[in-house]
C-alpha cells in the first residue's frame, strides 16, 4: 500500500500560509516583540484600556484586542495613532520579532482584534498616522 502524497500545489499553499500567518489563535500581542519592549506593549495596552471591552486584563495574557465598539465610535483614529506610535518605536529599535506585514495581519485577524478592518486598510491608516505623528 502506497502512502498518499499531497499535491505540490497544496504543499506550496500550506507553506505560504505558514509564512504569511506564523501565529496561532492563542498567540499574544506581547509575543510579537522582544523582551526589552514589553514595557512598550504595557504602555500601549494602558493607553487603549478605556476602549477595551474587558478593561485590558493585562498584556501578558491578552491575545485579543477586544474593543468596546460603542466607546470606540468616534475614537478609531486615536487607536490607529497609538498603534502607529507603538509600531514606530518598536520597529526603529529592532524589537519586532515578526515582519511589519505579519504584524498588520495579526491585528486584522478576527481572532486577535475586533476592529473589523482588512490588512491593507489597517496598514494604510497606521502608516498615515506614523507620517503625521512621528
Amino acid at each position: 500500500m502506497q502512502k498518499r502524497r499531497t499535491a505540490r500545489k497544496e504543499q506550496q499553499r500550506r507553506q505560504q500560509e505558514a509564512r504569511r500567518y506564523p501565529f496561532e489563535r492563542t498567540t499574544k500581542l506581547i509575543e510579537l516583540v522582544d523582551k526589552k519592549h514589553y514595557g512598550d506593549v504595557l504602555r500601549l495596552i494602558e493607553r487603549l484600556k478605556p476602549y477595551l471591552a474587558d478593561g485590558g486584563k493585562g498584556a501578558f495574557v491578552l491575545s485579543q484586542l477586544d474593543f468596546d465598539l460603542d466607546k470606540l465610535a468616534y475614537q478609531r483614529q486615536f487607536v490607529y495613532d497609538e498603534l502607529a506610535i507603538f509600531l514606530k518605536k518598536v520597529k526603529d529599535e529592532g524589537g519586532l520579532l515578526v515582519s511589519q506585514a505579519v504584524f498588520f495581519r495579526y491585528l486584522s485577524s478576527p481572532d486577535h482584534c475586533n476592529l473589523g478592518i482588512c490588512e491593507n486598510s489597517l496598514k494604510a491608516l497606521i502608516l498615515e498616522a506614523m507620517r503625521r505623528n512621528c
